[in-house]
């Protein structure tokens, strides 16, 4: 009798401790919007130490854990944007903003080092554009614009993801990562980045009314947190003048160095100086270079559940 319910003992344990592992391969952590970003590059192949980072994005989405490596899935957006958590990224996919969003979903992650990973999947860009039309007659007075039109592009892609801070889990741990897209791949990317307006990345924000509202000198909300800006430039050196006056109007920069231009830009150079020629002031970005710094929380199964992977 002894041996029997020592049988049935030994089965329900070894069932609990079976189960664990299924748990934990299914765990996920999420990515924390409030200090994760992304730092959108123009560059060149033919002079990697030039690169121009034209906007900080936040990024929100999905660190899954799956078996000894883990999955990602995640989206990009304009820093003043807030996508709802409630829903996964895989139907924000399925969304038509009015601002550029850039989302990833790894398909097969291969180990490279401890915590290092190399994650090939889809990136899909999604982005509007303006309807432009062109009257060259004699009343010609420029191009007209017609209504925006949200329009989607998927290509796949790699990024290298590295776990900064070493530990068993995902659970509070720091992901940097990292890609270069060619533009010869994916030209709607260099041209999306390259045109929309990114605003200031704010980190921990919190904004409260002051006591004036409803007044005639009421201006907004006061507004506190913490700037991420952009990398500063490499191609210029700006300085304070020795002597400011009441007519300091900021700065003085000069060009220290060849400026990163889109192929379109240079385009426009070219024709504006009538030769075809590479302008020495100028370099033509060819690829796209995204730099991820991503905050993981603790795992929740609430929130893989949500996550829609």
């Amino acid at each position: 009798m002894f041996k029997k319910i020592s049988e049935i003992a030994l089965v329900a344990v070894t069932g609990f401790f079976s189960v664990v592992p299924a748990l934990a391969q299914n765990s996920a952590s999420q990515i924390d919007s409030e200090h994760s970003t992304a730092r959108l590059y123009l560059a060149s192949t033919r002079n990697p130490e030039s690169n121009l980072n034209v906007g900080v994005a936040r990024t929100s989405g999905v660190v899954k854990l799956n078996s000894a490596t883990p999955d990602f899935d995640f989206t990009i957006y304009p820093a003043d944007k807030q996508p709802s958590l409630q829903r996964s990224s895989v139907s924000r996919r399925d969304d038509k903003p009015n601002y550029t969003v850039i989302a990833f979903k790894s398909r097969r992650v291969v180990p490279l080092a401890a915590d290092s990973y190399r994650a090939s999947g889809d990136l899909t860009l999604t982005y509007v554009q303006r309807t432009v039309s062109y009257d060259p007659s004699e009343g010609y007075s420029g191009p007209t614009y017609g209504p925006s039109i949200t329009l989607s592009q998927t290509q796949p892609a790699s990024f290298e993801f590295r776990r900064a801070i070493p530990s068993g889990t995902t659970a509070g741990a720091e992901w940097i990562a990292s890609s270069s897209i060619s533009v010869e791949d994916f030209p709607e990317l260099m041209a999306a980045i390259s045109s929309t307006v990114w605003p200031v990345f704010i980190a921990d924000e919190k904004c409260v009314n002051p006591s004036n509202l409803g007044t005639e000198d009421y201006s907004g909300p006061a507004c506190t947190g913490e700037r991420v800006d952009v990398a500063a430039r490499k191609d210029l050196r700006c300085d304070t003048p020795l002597a400011v006056g009441e007519d300091f109007s900021g700065e003085v920069c000069t060009q220290v160095a060849p400026s990163i231009v889109t192929p379109a830009q240079d385009q426009t150079i070219s024709a504006k100086h009538r030769h075809n020629h590479a302008d020495a002031k100028h370099i033509v970005a060819n690829e796209v270079q995204i730099q991820l710094d991503l905050f993981t929380t603790s795992p929740d199964s609430t929130v893989s559940a949500a996550s829609g992977l």
